[in-house]
């Protein structure tokens, strides 16, 4: 699931025109990097078109994953004070509306409301991941251990039902952040 599905779907209209207002599109060509490994990141960016491989500078051949249309990055970053671990280029022309993280910072120290929306949506973006990754390593060492035993009427949902309501509305928020971004 694109994680800025469960971020949109926690924040309200206004913040998405905040985002589209104080935002800045930064249009990417293949290869480009968009962020660097051991490099402080200085903004949140919600990728708005083409697709961003996420990759070690070691090896920047293998791809770990694919960050496409919907998805944010620098969400971790602005927890975490230590630079990333990861590079991200692009695998394609790509469009990314950045929100500079002193902005950004001002804004989640003066409007209460806006901060409280923004750190819950972090944080179950974030609890999200966690619990697709605890589900995959488990059903690898599942299938590793067991795999001549069928576990009958097993069936964990890996996302909240509440974030699952929010989806249908975060989906129209991201096309409205889409067409605002680009038409800008």
């Amino acid at each position: 699931m694109r994680n800025s599905l469960i971020i949109l779907g926690v924040l309200e209209d206004q913040d998405i025109d905040w985002f589209v207002r104080v935002g800045n599109k930064n249009s990417l060509q293949e290869g480009d990097c968009l962020i660097e490994e051991g490099q402080h990141i200085e903004f949140l960016g919600f990728v708005l078109e083409g697709s961003i491989k996420v990759t070690s500078l070691a090896d920047t051949d293998k791809v770990l994953t694919t960050v496409y249309p919907g998805e944010i990055v620098g969400e971790v970053s602005l927890l975490d004070s230590r630079p990333p671990k990861v590079t991200l280029l692009a695998l394609e022309p790509s469009v990314v509306l950045k929100i500079s993280r002193s902005v950004l910072n001002t804004k989640l120290q003066n409007d209460s409301g806006f901060a409280s929306r923004f750190y819950k949506a972090i944080g179950v973006c974030l609890a999200q991941r966690l619990i697709h990754l605890t589900q995959t390593s488990l059903t690898i060492s599942h299938l590793r251990t067991a795999e001549s035993q069928e576990t009958e009427g097993e069936n964990i949902s890996i996302v909240d039902p509440d974030v699952l309501e929010a989806l249908s509305l975060a989906s129209r928020r991201f096309e409205y952040l889409l067409e605002r971004s680009i038409n800008a």
